[in-house]
């Protein structure tokens, strides 16, 4: 397997979890209210969504950031650049380029958001700064994902891997789905005791 070919494959795993992670943080933050605010809210699941936010969003930044990552020992995109015009696939190496040109300053603001939150956490940031760094909007967020994972993909693909990145929306879908499992079982269960505590007082 080159080098490239190796490269690919991280890129291709990263790529996947940054999708994964930015949609169902989306979903959770988003989509799932106001409706199913009250499944959420629910004492015996309350920590778990809190949780579960949080961690989302802190995943798919970080599997950003690896992807954009500039150290030459890392698996990232200017390293499979590198090796992409070692091994001829130089017009591969400069589509790549282009389709990230678009995107330069948010991706700078990725790596930025890697150094000073999501691997090491400055103290002395005010809230200010913190708010300048991580001005990043969720439009951008998804724009610059897909992006990512198109260009991945097209790359990819010229090496000849087939099992790329998924396009979908699925992990938007199977957070909505377990919403809705959730809701339905409390909402059934809550006509169980209804009628358990009628025909208690009947007795």
């Amino acid at each position: 397997m080159s080098k490239a070919t190796r490269i690919a494959y991280i890129l291709i795993d990263e790529g996947k979890k940054a999708r994964a992670h930015f949609q169902v943080w989306w979903a959770l933050r988003n989509i799932a209210l106001p409706k199913y605010y009250k499944s959420m809210s629910d004492l015996a699941y309350v920590d778990f969504f809190h949780a579960s936010n949080s961690g989302h969003c802190t995943l798919f930044m970080l599997s950003m950031a690896k992807i954009f990552d500039r150290d030459s020992r890392a698996g990232g995109v200017k390293a499979f650049k590198k090796a992409l015009r070692e091994e001829g696939l130089k017009k591969t190496a400069l589509k790549l380029n282009l389709a990230f040109k678009p995107h330069f300053e948010d991706v700078k603001k990725v790596i930025a958001i890697r150094n000073k939150f999501v691997v090491h956490t400055e103290h002395d940031i005010t809230p200010l700064q913190e708010r300048e760094i991580n001005g990043l909007t969720p439009n951008q967020w998804r724009a610059l994902i897909n992006t990512t994972c198109h260009a991945i993909n097209e790359a990819s693909s010229e090496l000849g891997i087939t099992n790329k990145i998924y396009v979908s929306d699925r992990a938007e879908r199977a957070t909505l789905s377990m919403l809705e499992t959730l809701a339905n079982g409390a909402e059934k269960q809550s006509k169980v005791n209804q009628k358990l505590s009628r025909a208690s007082n009947a007795e």
